[in-house]
């Protein structure tokens, strides 16, 4: 004869809440995850045309001239200019925003510390890497740059809109990532240090001294040159990761060394920090300053 069954109601439940707690300590440990996989560092106008209406999501629109954003954009799209995204140094240059500043900034976009943030611009993603680099030097996860554009969002005749959104402000509170920005003196201290990669992002008569737009013209000792236009193809979309890791790989920078890039104002060095950042570089640095401030200062050595 079966024995009757003496548990409880709340014994079933602590038991219950027991397995809960073992399956999910189990998962932790396995490296498992139940949440949606991180969206791709770079992501397509169809990626995005089936995202557009995820609740987490923000696209920012960085045309270079207002008057573009006004004429047609991406739906949903908020605007913002480059030079909102960096601080205009009275020495010449630019500089990150502090953190209160970028606080102020994220909140007016909408952006909360989970919002998945997809950035576009109609330069190459140069405007958008520069909003990257910030966020990303300040710990926000989700970023993406829309590969190609507003001009591939057209060309694959994807919706525009001249609606601008209405968005809530948030309490936006970030958390500076001090190890992926440089000071010159931080990287004058390591000029010698054979496991440094520095990469000077301008054109070749800049770092050959030939085209001077400082004071001194020339390059960092050591730096090695790749042209940030070499990271896209002629209709300014991104090379594929394999042509870009070759690229960087056969100039000696490689994913075991600190990776740091600047050019004149870290404009254009922000495209190879978010390329270099897509391809898994896992120490990688931004000199902020660049060569508007090293080429403006006498004490810190040259090369051309």
């Amino acid at each position: 004869m079966r024995p009757e069954y003496q548990g409880t109601v709340e014994d079933d439940a602590v038991k219950l809440r027991r397995i809960v707690f073992l399956v999910a300590a189990s998962c932790l440990l396995l490296g498992l995850s139940t949440s949606a996989p991180a969206a791709p560092l770079l992501v397509d106008a169809a990626w995005l045309h089936a995202h557009l209406e995820d609740a987490n999501l923000r696209v920012v629109d960085m045309a270079s001239a207002p008057m573009d954003y006004r004429r047609g954009h991406i739906p949903g799209a908020v605007y913002l200019s480059v030079d909102d995204a960096r601080i205009k140094v009275p020495a010449g240059g630019f500089r990150l925003p502090t953190a209160e500043e970028v606080a102020r900034l994220v909140a007016g976009l909408g952006i909360g510390p989970d919002t998945h943030v997809v950035i576009y611009d109609d330069s190459g993603g140069l405007h958008a890497a520069r909003l990257f680099f910030t966020l990303d030097v300040f710990g926000h996860r989700g970023v993406s740059l829309l590969d190609g554009g507003i001009q591939a969002w057209r060309q694959a005749k994807r919706p525009v809109t001249t609606e601008v959104p209405h968005v809530a402000r948030t309490d936006y509170r970030p958390a500076l990532q001090p190890e992926r920005v440089a000071s010159a003196e931080w990287v004058r201290d390591r000029l010698n240090d054979p496991t440094l990669a520095l990469v000077d992002t301008r054109t070749p008569a800049e770092y050959a001294g030939k085209d001077v737009r400082s004071r001194r013209g020339g390059h960092i000792p050591g730096a090695i040159n790749i042209d940030w236009e070499q990271n896209l193809r002629p209709d300014g979309t991104f090379k594929s990761a394999d042509e870009l890791r070759a690229m960087y790989t056969a100039q000696a920078v490689t994913p075991d060394k600190t990776v740091v890039t600047y050019c004149q104002t870290h404009h254009r060095a922000a495209h190879t920090y978010f390329v270099l950042r897509r391809l898994g570089y896992p120490r990688l640095v931004g000199y902020d300053r660049s060569w508007s401030e090293w080429g403006n200062r006498d004490d810190l050595p040259l090369a051309r």
